[in-house]
């Protein structure tokens, strides 16, 4: 899973962004870095350093980025990219306008789309089609509906990206608690002074979550109890250092 959040730096107008991304099944997070913002060629960075490591990954869960898709297939050709689920569906709200009409049209039409996509039950291809010819049968007339459904065809290949992978998540949801654990610390620091010191910081805020053993992993994940990330990922020849 990877995602970008921006940071403010007081020597800089513009906010910086940490790009980072955490293994879903060992909730290690093997890089991160900082970046001026969200390009191709930060991105491009990014996915060279997993090289560095002999990291590959089988699945990427993302948001619809434009440039983290690019840059992660220039340096992984054969990986598969899920869009997230939570995402995507949130795009279509704000297109019809679900949040803000309460009485708005498409709201049934918004329901049968989260049956569809719903992250909590993943169906066949067959069942995908069908249910998808169905709305098309019911919703062709309305433009509004078609041109939703035309894009969810185009994005069909990565909206059913996780096919035949193991326990493949279908949205962004762990990254996005570890995003909310690190606002809350990012409210109260408010900015960095320069982005030496943010480097300096975040260096230390990411060690710390690697290196501490987690308490609370439940049903699929209470193998992890009592292990810390990093030792997840690392050889098992290498002997790392105490640092906390």
């Amino acid at each position: 899973m990877f995602y970008g959040k921006y940071f403010n730096v007081a020597s800089d107008k513009y906010d910086w962004v940490l790009l980072w991304g955490v293994d879903y099944l060992r909730h290690d997070i093997p890089v991160f870095t900082l970046a001026p913002s969200e390009n191709y060629q930060s991105w491009s960075k990014f996915f060279f350093h997993f090289k560095l490591i002999n990291h590959h990954p089988q699945l990427m869960v993302c948001d619809d980025n434009y440039n983290l898709k690019l840059a992660a297939r220039k340096h992984f050709p054969a990986v598969k990219i899920q869009t997230c689920y939570n995402h995507f569906k949130e795009n279509i709200r704000r297109d019809l306008k679900i949040r803000s009409d309460k009485t708005n049209q498409y709201r049934n039409f918004m329901m049968r789309i989260e049956s569809v996509l719903n992250s909590s039950n993943k169906i066949s291809n067959d069942t995908f089609n069908h249910w998808m010819f169905c709305l098309y049968r019911d919703y062709s007339q309305d433009p509004v509906c078609l041109s939703v459904l035309t894009n969810i065809e185009r994005y069909k290949t990565e909206l059913l990206a996780y096919r035949n992978i193991h326990q493949a998540p279908l949205t962004t949801n762990l990254i996005e608690g570890l995003n909310g654990h690190l606002e809350a610390r990012l409210q109260k620091l408010r900015s960095f002074q320069s982005i030496e010191y943010a480097r300096l910081w975040f260096n230390g805020y990411v060690l710390k979550r690697r290196f501490t053993k987690f308490t609370d992993c439940r049903l699929r994940f209470r193998y992890l109890r009592g292990k810390r990330g990093v030792d997840q990922t690392k050889k098992e020849r290498v002997i790392l250092p105490l640092y906390f």
